[in-house]
């Protein structure tokens, strides 16, 4: 699977339904009609996806919209930012202060697993990882940032900090 099936297939699950129960209900109707070697690669995507989405700057920009952002939260927030489509994606991986425009960005764990559950509930087995799995990076790619330091935030991510956290100061 390349990236414009993948990208096609996350694009057909948004337009049903409003919330993100909806659309991952559609997605996974979608999976379950896939083929074994083509829910594999779905799953692949996804891996890849999160590691490319996986950059301090995009942290940081999760950090202001949430008020704070550990590990985890920050794994189910790009899993939301691969939810909200391509264009939406690609946008925040180069220039992350552009989720300004988007709105909220739903964590949405249940992604990262429903290919897998798919896979696991027709074979009976949770073999899918043994076929492949993108090697995780250690840390994000690019500078990190002090949480703390609000003229760095603020700086870096105009847009965001004026929706999230102008009242703060």
């Amino acid at each position: 699977m390349d990236e414009q099936a993948f990208w096609y297939i996350i694009a057909s699950c948004m337009e049903d339904g409003d919330s993100i129960d909806e659309k991952l209900a559609s997605l996974k109707q979608l999976l379950i009609a896939m083929p074994d070697e083509d829910l594999i690669a779905f799953q692949e995507m996804i891996d890849h996806m999160m590691m490319q989405a996986y950059r301090w700057g995009l942290w940081g920009a999760a950090h202001i919209m949430m008020g704070g952002c550990s590990d985890e939260m920050f794994e189910h927030f790009r899993a939301g930012l691969i939810m909200k489509g391509k264009d939406v994606y690609e946008a925040a991986v180069v220039e992350p202060d552009t989720l300004a425009e988007v709105g909220e960005i739903a964590e949405c764990e249940d992604l990262l697993y429903l290919a897998c559950e798919v896979y696991e509930d027709r074979n009976d087995d949770g073999a899918i990882y043994d076929r492949f799995h993108e090697e995780a990076k250690v840390t994000p790619d690019g500078d990190s940032f002090d949480e703390h330091d609000t003229r760095y935030l603020k700086q870096e991510y105009p847009r965001l900090w004026e929706i999230y956290c102008a009242e703060q100061v």
